[in-house]
């Protein structure tokens, strides 16, 4: 009986550490796409704008793709923090900026809370 008790325990174990790479349900993963809207910043104290752009987005557990009709930017991403209706995303991108991300439980949308001048962007799911 001690030896099933050991057993079973163990077993729990090396389940719960199997599981723990995936940061939420892999219904969240895949396909989205989103429209990051025009901007103006100052560069040398003359406005520039910057144009709207089109994203696809692949997400993936701990890597996401976001894809523009000029580029492909890879991105590694961290749970920072789960509450009831989103995942809280910490989100390294290739260049080394980092944002903090929202992955929504309801509605599938992911929303890219991106540092100012820059507007957020709303993926939705494909």
């Amino acid at each position: 009986m001690k030896n099933i008790i050991i057993t079973g325990a163990l077993l729990l174990i090396l389940v719960s550490c199997g599981t723990s790479g995936n940061l939420f349900p892999k219904k969240y993963l895949g396909e989205y796409q989103g429209v990051q809207e025009s901007y103006e910043l100052s560069m040398n104290g003359e406005p520039v704008t910057v144009p709207e752009t089109q994203y696809e987005l692949l997400l993936d557990y701990h890597t996401l793709w976001m894809t523009t009709p000029r580029q492909k930017i890879e991105a590694s991403y961290e749970l920072k923090a789960e509450t009831d209706m989103y995942y809280a995303l910490l989100v390294e991108i290739e260049s080394g900026v980092i944002e903090e991300w929202q992955l929504w439980k309801k509605g599938e949308k992911l929303i890219r809370k991106s540092i100012a001048p820059q507007p957020d962007v709303i993926f939705v799911a494909e």
